[in-house]
């Protein structure tokens, strides 16, 4: 959703980056309630409390007003929701939400990241993002906050238990603005992020065929060292 983020106020001394490394644990409607109220950008949206656990309720709610990026919450259960500040290179390696959007933001990188569509606007200029469908008026003014020293709120990334990419469910202006902050500055400062873990459709089978075959291997390995005569 293209929306002007608000704008930091001069007066206030800046935030200074939190050093928050290592994940903590968060609950599910915390994150959801933070995801809604940034996707309706102060916008009235009628959460109905009375059908259900108000968990259900939010996640309704967000589907509602994000069904592509918030589809993940309800399809890849479990999920383990944790609160930490990216490090550079977790960071750089930030992918586009899947979905169509992620087409128009794959087309505009240089390497399939979003640090990759900043570096093809340091070098070209807002014109590609324009071109494709970005609204490159809403990175301006995130890039712009960063530089008045406003601190974003967390963005929504996913990812799978194992080694995969992390995806950014909510926060693709945002994080090209980080990045094209970086890259203009020449300093990367952490940015928030809530994970969502879930299960690995592939890593899950895979684990339990080892284990098996440990198993099988650690039986035999038994049977036949009984099996020896003194």
């Amino acid at each position: 959703m293209s929306r002007r983020p608000p704008r930091a106020d001069p007066s206030r001394t800046p935030r200074e980056p939190s050093a928050q490394r290592t994940p903590e644990r968060v609950l599910e409607e915390r994150v959801l309630r933070e995801w809604l109220e940034h996707e309706t950008d102060g916008r009235t949206l009628t959460v109905d409390f009375e059908s259900g656990p108000a968990n259900t309720a939010v996640l309704d709610a967000l589907l509602s007003a994000k069904p592509g990026a918030a589809a993940f919450v309800w399809r890849e259960r479990p999920i383990r929701w944790y609160r930490l500040d990216l490090d550079r290179e977790r960071f750089g390696n930030l992918r586009p939400v899947d979905g169509p959007d992620d087409l128009l933001w794959r087309a505009v990188s240089t390497d399939g990241t979003l640090f990759g569509v900043a570096e093809r606007v340091r070098d070209e200029g807002f014109g590609p993002l324009e071109s494709a469908g970005i609204d490159a008026e809403v990175i301006r003014a995130y890039r712009d906050d960063l530089a008045a020293g406003a601190r974003f709120d967390p963005l929504v990334v996913r990812t799978r238990r194992g080694a995969t990419p992390w995806f950014v469910a909510d926060g693709n202006h945002r994080a090209t603005a980080a990045a094209l902050r970086t890259l203009e500055t020449g300093r990367y400062e952490p940015v928030p992020v809530y994970v969502a873990v879930t299960a690995n459709p592939v890593l899950g089978p895979m684990l339990d065929r080892v284990r098996g075959l440990a198993q099988r291997l650690t039986g035999r390995t038994i049977g036949h060292r009984t099996d020896q005569k003194p």
